[in-house]
């Protein structure tokens, strides 16, 4: 007799013994084995309501931490305008778009906010009055240390829609603020996630006091939990079930406990399972038991067949395997099948062959890193030829050259001389890729006035930036091209005087340095594609532009993609480039409120 013959009678034997005890024991616990399983899914998916419900007052926070998190939002509402036209414009750009965008976004009902500002008052925007301050809505939400609240269900007017709102106070900039955001939220859509979940059967959605949101029952709905002759069980636990009659029917109650959040913490769901529908799955159970006795007999004897013929092929598959590694075929794996003997040959099979490509691979790699150490060797000695031409001769001849000029008396022209120097030492000068930014301004200093000289009368400059700003480390000579494109393309052509202005303000993190100029400025089409090249990887060779390019990438390669330039222009009137850099030189700083540059 054959192996593969005997393998598959002493496994026909195993299996119908196996499927023989197992069909006993479920017939026999079907009831207690339906019975759990149902509860289970029950549970689960009572767990599921109570997540999509919680994840969906979650979002509707979110809304409202947004607003409170928003500094701007929060200045707006805080600051007091000069007069309606003002305020409307502030509201219009950006305080009502955001909310605008929360109501189509968020499925948000209505959101207002409530300031004490009288000088911003719009739509969606209402001064808190007396009458307001001695709501108590509004002391709820003064007094709350939990960052908001869920208010109990109540209607709109005129339409009388059931809606819940969520409150919370807007002090995130100023603590002593007594601005409030409530957003309405239709108690409707709340619902719609319960019947999603809920289909056969009843659920209950309440507040941590027992006030009843949702009752999927909407003949025997309840207002409040206490109205269960079982509420004070559900009130007093966190999660459980036990059994319960109701109109002489017996349910199967479960219930859950939101605590994610302080927010919601106590908030209650509850699912009514009629035991009738246990029943019904148990005899279905009982009478699939004996039909799937005989099928799964049937799929055994096929599958210990199937398994005998792939315990053998898999060996010959190995052996086919072996004889072509033996012709250098580095590529012939065993696909792994099961986890028994002949498996594990072949993972071991595997790895041999994985082995030996990797030794392979080394030998390969590590030539290459030897002719990659001689090449940076090559560029090590090349550098140390290079540094050895000594740029001093370069100074002394300048500095030559100034000390005639005052001998002379030529005075002017002695101290550009100084200033050329002063500028060739500065550009010359060792070190990193990065300066403190007093030697750079100082730099610039040097250059502009050294342009004045070149252009007399043509233009004046003022360099304003805070002394605690000097120790910042920014990109050497990256103010030097902006300052050059200004007056080689806004003030060389202007027929008329210019100015230069180089500024540093701190925003957050980010110290934002502008150069600013009312030359000629930019048409809209050549604005956009220096904007669009700015932001491109490609190179702009011969381009007028090119220097602008150069400091956008030196930024973004020692600061991150968050840093760079950012050019606006008005054709004939001005142009401004503002820098971004991190104060503490360590890049990818999250987004900082835009400074205003008018």
């Amino acid at each position: 007799m054959k192996i593969r013959t005997k393998l598959i009678l002493a496994n026909l034997f195993i299996v119908l013994f196996l499927l023989g005890s197992v069909t006993f024991v479920l017939t026999k616990r079907s009831s207690d084995l339906v019975h759990e399983h149902i509860v289970e899914n029950a549970v689960l998916s009572l767990s599921q309501i109570s997540q999509n419900l919680d994840n969906r007052l979650a979002s509707y926070e979110d809304v409202a931490n947004t607003l409170f998190l928003n500094p701007s939002l929060n200045l707006i509402l805080d600051q007091r305008y000069a007069d309606q036209l003002e305020a409307y414009e502030v509201y219009s750009e950006q305080f009502q778009p955001f909310l605008s965008a929360i109501q189509s976004t968020r499925d948000v009902m209505k959101v207002d906010v409530f300031t004490d500002n009288p000088s911003f008052f719009f739509s969606n925007v209402q001064l808190i009055d007396n009458d307001i301050r001695s709501s108590d809505w509004y002391k709820e939400v003064m007094t709350n240390n939990t960052g908001g609240y869920w208010t109990q269900p109540y209607l709109t007017f005129p339409k009388k829609e059931p809606v819940i709102s969520f409150r919370k106070r807007l002090n995130n900039v100023n603590r002593d603020s007594p601005s409030v955001v409530s957003l309405e939220v239709r108690l409707k859509n709340l619902a719609q996630l319960v019947d999603l979940e809920s289909k056969n059967k009843r659920v209950i959605f309440a507040l941590s006091d027992g006030t009843v949101l949702i009752d999927s029952d909407k003949e025997n709905a309840v207002e409040n939990i206490s109205q269960l002759s079982f509420g004070s069980q559900v009130m007093n636990g966190t999660n459980g079930s036990f059994d319960q009659m109701m109109n002489k029917e017996s349910y199967q109650i479960l219930y859950q406990t939101l605590d994610s959040r302080n927010i919601v913490k106590g908030m209650k769901v509850i699912a009514f399972i009629p035991t009738q529908e246990l029943s019904a799955k148990l005899q279905q159970l009982r009478s699939m038991a004996v039909l799937l006795f005989a099928m799964a007999l049937v799929a055994s004897v096929l599958l210990i067949s199937i398994m005998s013929v792939s315990l053998t092929r898999r060996l010959s598959e190995l052996a086919v395997k072996m004889k072509r590694l033996n012709r250098d075929k580095f590529d012939s794996f065993v696909e792994v099948k099961g986890s028994d003997e002949v498996a594990q040959l072949g993972e071991m099979f595997n790895l041999m062959v994985r082995r030996l490509r990797e030794l392979i691979g080394e030998v390969y790699q590590s030539e290459l890193d030897r002719r990659e150490n001689a090449l940076r060797t090559k560029e090590v000695e090349l550098y140390a030829l290079q540094t050895q031409i000594n740029p001093h001769f370069l100074f002394n001849t300048l500095n030559m050259i100034r000390g005639k000029l005052l001998i002379a008396g030529d005075r002017e022209n002695a101290k550009v001389i100084g200033l050329l120097a002063k500028s060739f030492r500065m550009m010359l000068k060792k070190g990193g890729p990065t300066i403190r930014l007093s030697e750079e301004l100082d730099f610039i200093s040097s250059y502009l006035q050294i342009q004045q000289y070149r252009f007399g009368d043509k233009f004046t400059y003022e360099i304003d930036v805070p002394e605690e700003e000097m120790d910042v480390l920014v990109p050497k000579l990256c103010i030097q091209p902006i300052v050059e494109n200004a007056i080689s393309h806004g003030i060389e052509l202007s027929p008329n005087p210019s100015h230069i202005r180089i500024s540093g303000q701190r925003s957050g993190n980010l110290l934002l340095l502008t150069i600013r100029d009312n030359g000629l400025g930019i048409s809209l089409e050549r604005l956009a594609e220096i904007q669009q090249r700015l932001n491109s990887d490609e190179s702009l060779t011969g381009d007028a532009h090119i220097g602008l390019q150069n400091v956008q990438h030196r930024l973004r390669h020692l600061f991150g993609e968050r840093h760079g330039l950012e050019i606006t222009s008005e054709a004939g009137a001005w142009t401004i480039v503002t820098m971004s850099i991190p104060r503490d030189g360590q890049g990818e700083t999250p987004d900082v409120q835009r400074v205003d540059r008018g």
